[in-house]
């Protein structure tokens, strides 16, 4: 094949994976602007946008994958993560919505019934181990994520650091889902328990939480459930 052609197809190439990558890391900060979205989980989303970024274009410019197939992982990551993030908006949102409601409550109360599920009907999760929570955050963050086909293929089909993103998603949307529904006044919130936050950095109270009203069994820091899932996963216990 004619090398000034060959030339062509790969700028054309590496112009639409830039345009993805641009696209992605854009849509979903903004998305995430709109939601109530701990800036630290905000620059999750960004510090792992770059880290895909760098390791398709780094495939690519190795031959291991063409820069088109690059552009295409960039532009599916993009469409299912704002199909997740604007939740009931979008059908795959309902569709989540519905799963997750389905299981428990609240989510306080799912995560106190997953600890009984995995570790028996004596089981505090308040005296859980932080690997112990990862686990129960782990899995309900999966069984919110098996129970869409389209969100399971896809992790099936993306690279690492792709599946980061939508498990980062996935557990945004399943905080974000629980805390249109558990509505309490700001004098009814009790942060009880201060869980493992992004990459490992203790979460603080500062935290946005989920509204834990008196008598909640737990109760569940965003970060706690975010930074504890994708601890999880990190690990090989999500989605293997």
């Amino acid at each position: 094949m004619d090398t000034t052609l060959l030339s062509a197809l790969d700028t054309d190439g590496r112009d639409k994976f830039e345009s993805a990558m641009n696209a992605l890391q854009g849509d979903v900060s903004a998305a995430a602007a709109r939601l109530s979205v701990d800036p630290r989980l905000r620059l999750e989303y960004s510090k792992r946008i770059k880290e895909m970024s760098v390791d398709l274009r780094a495939k690519a410019n190795a031959g291991v994958i063409s820069w088109d197939k690059a552009a295409r992982e960039a532009q599916e990551t993009r469409n299912l993560i704002m199909e997740m993030v604007r939740s009931r908006s979008t059908p795959l949102g309902r569709a989540m919505a519905e799963r997750i409601k389905s299981e428990g409550k609240t989510l306080n109360e799912l995560v106190a019934k997953k600890a009984k599920a995995l570790f028996g009907p004596q089981a505090n999760f308040n005296n859980l181990s932080e690997v112990q929570k990862n686990q129960i955050y782990a899995g309900i963050v999966e069984s919110a994520g098996k129970s869409n086909p389209q969100v399971n293929m896809k992790m099936m089909q993306l690279s690492r650091v792709g599946r980061g993103l939508i498990v980062l998603s996935i557990a945004i949307s399943v905080y974000e889902i629980y805390a249109a529904d558990d509505k309490v006044s700001e004098s009814g919130r009790q942060i009880a328990i201060n869980g493992a936050g992004i990459a490992g950095a203790a979460a603080g109270g500062a935290m946005a939480g989920l509204m834990c009203g008196p008598g909640a069994p737990v109760c569940v820091l965003i970060g706690g459930f975010v930074g504890g899932a994708l601890a999880a996963w990190e690990m090989g216990r999500l989605w293997n």
